[in-house]
């Protein structure tokens, strides 16, 4: 009896046998992508196993971290995923390589280590393009999406939850269509363009009634905010408290404080407020201490505003530092592209100079010193061969920027037709054609570049068409919006821009003068 105690109490203890071992991350394989829950509650108790074989143990770290993730849950625990990842790497698995790179990115990230999680996700990025795993890729392009989405860089932002989207519809799952049509919308209700935002709302309605939960709510939410910026007071009311009955957000709330204060409920509008101090979201945050303080300043609160406007201080230095990591990385790299060109020149002057120096002794030694004319003279030489053959380089080197010059002009005539068709057509532009006009156009124009980098993308389109000609009517079409709305943005711009006053074609005239 003792012994089969001992035999019972030893199968109970192991907990996760070799057989059931395999079994269970086979399955969990098999639900990552569509039940991540599940599968955190699956692999749990292998946890301890310590008896795994080094495929098991590559498998489990990373079919752990990934369902953590995909469920909305984080880690800063790295060692499983940096198992996995060196396992898979050393063994070419190209797949499961590529999941572990973004999910130990992803953990880099929630570290603050900003510089070498983007390039770990751009690495599997890059092996996820051969890759037939439609599901990873929607999950990938959504993270990536959102990276973007966190510095402001809206173009890269819309054009990875794009990428999203086109993996989600390839794997037919309603839910995933929704949320990347959702983060579509919510990013053109962030920069403004509304007719956008409401276009891809309307496509997640026939889909949005099978979700549930946060994809359901978010759609809601989007749906009040385009019934918002109508007008429709009443029907965005009925929305949001829809959606946050089922599922709170902070950009529902916040929506719906706003409509509080529209119709003079300042009370209910101060609990939205309260509540949304706390929110993960730093504009969502700041913007409820700024109208929490407002509020208290009318109530004549002083020790409120003051407690409140220490928060926001903290909030705002909290802000400055997370942000302060990718403007330091970017300063870097512009600062190591410009050093390496400032080396190249010193680098050319001082040959330069050093043949000149050359010419000028060989010229005095010649003329003081007959004896040692036939060494100068082999110096003289020497240094016309290596003046020669930086010429040579110099002048290479020009026939080449010649060249790019031609390409960039072939490449830009080839956009800018396409454009035009797409114009004739009805259609709008692609994001393909958009960002090649931006980048031959800033390659042409640095100084265009900077000068219209303050500018939303559409801003920055519209310059762009107007600069190569582009009719309002034209440009309308492109950019999904109304001639009427063209004119009033060219008006607009001609203000922020240049600081002055006048009609749309006053603008036109402007901006084709910028070089």
């Amino acid at each position: 009896m003792r012994i089969v105690i001992i035999i019972a109490l030893s199968l109970f203890i192991a907990g996760c046998s070799q057989q059931s071992r395999n079994e269970t991350l086979a399955q969990a394989e098999r639900l990552i992508f569509e039940n991540p829950d599940s599968v955190v509650r699956m692999l749990s108790p292998c946890w301890a196993d310590s008896t795994m074989s080094e495929p098991d143990k590559a498998l489990f770290g990373l079919l752990y971290t990934e369902s953590l993730h995909r469920s909305g849950l984080s880690t800063e625990a790295d060692s499983l995923i940096i198992f996995s990842k060196n396992y898979y790497e050393a063994n070419d698995d190209k797949e499961h390589l590529a999941r572990a790179l973004l999910h130990h990115a992803i953990i880099l990230y929630k570290q603050q280590n900003t510089h070498e999680a983007v390039l770990t996700m751009k690495r599997a990025e890059s092996i996820a393009e051969n890759l037939d795993s439609h599901g990873f890729k929607w999950y990938l392009y959504l993270v990536l999406g959102d990276i973007n989405d966190n510095v402001g860089n809206y173009t890269q932002t819309l054009r990875y939850y794009k990428q999203a989207l086109d993996e989600a519809r390839r794997y037919d799952n309603k839910e995933w269509i929704v949320r990347a049509l959702n983060n579509i919308a919510m990013t053109f209700d962030m920069i403004g363009e509304r007719d956008s935002m409401l276009h891809y709302t309307q496509q997640a309605t026939p889909y949005a009634q099978d979700t549930k939960g946060e994809v359901q709510a978010t759609y809601l939410v989007n749906l009040a905010s385009s019934k918002k910026a109508a007008g429709e007071q009443k029907e965005a009311k009925e929305y949001l408290q829809k959606a946050l009955s089922s599922f709170p957000t902070d950009r529902g709330m916040q929506l719906l404080a706003d409509i509080y204060m529209e119709e003079g409920d300042t009370i209910a509008a101060k609990e939205m407020w309260y509540r949304l101090t706390n929110s993960f979201s730093p504009d969502v945050s700041i913007q409820s201490y700024r109208m929490l303080i407002m509020y208290l300043k009318q109530r004549g609160d002083l020790k409120g505003v003051a407690e409140y406007s220490q928060r926001l201080n903290e909030v705002y230095n909290s802000l400055y530092e997370r942000n302060d990591a990718a403007g330091i990385i970017e300063l870097q790299k512009e600062y190591d592209e410009q050093r390496e060109e400032l080396h190249q020149y010193r680098l050319t002057i001082a040959l330069l100079s050093a043949i000149i120096i050359l010419i000028v002794a060989a010229i005095v030694f010649i003329r003081y010193s007959r004896k040692r004319i036939d060494t100068l003279n082999a110096q003289f030489a020497e240094s016309q061969q290596q003046y020669n053959l930086t010429r040579s380089e110099l002048t290479s080197m020009r026939k080449q920027k010649e060249r790019e010059q031609k390409e960039n002009s072939r490449q830009m005539k080839e956009v800018l037709s396409r454009l035009h068709n797409a114009a004739s057509k009805g259609k709008s532009a692609s994001d393909e054609d958009i960002n090649n006009l931006a980048q031959l156009s800033y390659a042409q124009s640095p100084k265009l570049h900077s000068m219209l980098s303050s500018l939303n993308a559409k801003e920055q389109m519209i310059c762009l068409l107007t600069r190569h000609s582009f009719l309002p009517t034209e440009i309308a079409i492109l950019t999904i919006s109304t001639p009427q709305a063209i004119t009033n943005t060219r008006v607009r711009l001609l203000k922020k821009l240049f600081n002055l006053t006048g009609g749309a074609k006053d603008f036109d005239t402007a901006i084709k003068k910028t070089y």
